[in-house]
C-alpha cells in the first residue's frame, strides 16, 4: 500500500495567487509552485525539473 501526503497552501502576494503543494510519496518529496494557475516550479528531492 502506498501512502501519499499532500500539503497545500495558497496565498495572495502583490495581487498574485501563489499555490504551493508539497507531495510526499514513496520516500520522494515533490514541491510544485503555481502562480495565477501557471506552473512555475517543480522540485523533486531538491532538484528543479522545470528550469533544468
Amino acid at each position: 500500500m502506498t501512502l501519499k501526503k499532500v500539503i497545500a497552501t495558497t496565498e495572495v502576494i502583490n495581487g498574485k495567487t501563489i499555490t504551493t503543494r508539497k507531495i510526499f510519496e514513496d520516500g520522494q518529496e515533490t514541491k510544485e509552485v503555481e502562480e495565477d494557475g501557471q506552473l512555475k516550479s517543480i522540485i523533486i528531492n531538491g532538484r528543479d525539473y522545470l528550469n533544468s
